[in-house]
């Protein structure tokens, strides 16, 4: 709820700005502090399709993919010779091929087995999480980078984030600053990739 007033005060405090047109004044306190009041007008980006079509997003993406591809595969082989394994040994036990020590000792070998095997999987899926989440941050970085710059003379006195299910749900297309800000990462993007900076 508190989340939604917030967001309530935002756009409230967005809406008056832009009414009030692009008028930018510096006071001055006592103690030397300065307090800049912009009254400007307030963008906005709609994040999903943003990063959708963001080149890093889909190179960073692309190379996750193939990694958390060639992890599930390895677990799958692994899944499977473990279910093998067993199956092999249910079946020898049940037509009576093997000897009580000969099954306690391999009922013991294949718990061991499940356990590593257990353990590699849970490693390996937060190591992937833990991936995911660097992906995103950087991604996260980057976007935040490029918009103090695009906005570093301060023409827009808030660049607001939202979403298709997000908290603006009506507003004027002129606001949305999306395509540009699209067309200056992708740029920015493609020029340190050339750099060897990806």
């Amino acid at each position: 709820m508190r989340k939604l007033f917030f967001i309530a005060s935002v756009m409230m405090f967005a809406l008056v700005g832009c009414k009030n047109g692009a008028a930018t004044q510096t006071v001055g306190s006592s103690d030397t502090t300065q307090v800049r009041v912009t009254s400007s007008q307030v963008a906005y980006i709609n994040i999903d399709s943003l990063v959708s079509k963001y080149d890093m997003y889909l190179d960073l993406r692309g190379d996750y993919e193939v990694k958390a591809k060639k992890v599930e595969n390895e677990l799958t082989s692994k899944g499977r010779s473990l279910e093998k394994d067993v199956r092999d040994y249910q079946d020898k036990a049940q037509k009576g091929l093997m000897t009580r020590s000969q099954m306690a000792e391999t009922e013991e070998k294949l718990q061991k087995q499940q356990q590593t095997f257990m353990q590699h999987r849970d490693t390996a899926m937060q190591e992937m999480a833990e991936e995911e989440q660097v992906m995103l941050n950087q991604i996260h970085y980057s976007i935040v980078e490029y918009l103090k710059e695009f906005n570093k003379d301060y023409r827009y006195g808030m660049i607001i984030s939202t979403t298709a299910a997000g908290p603006i749900l009506n507003a004027d297309p002129m606001l949305d600053i999306t395509s540009v800000v699209l067309k200056g990462l992708n740029e920015k993007y493609a020029a340190e990739k050339a750099k060897g900076k990806k």
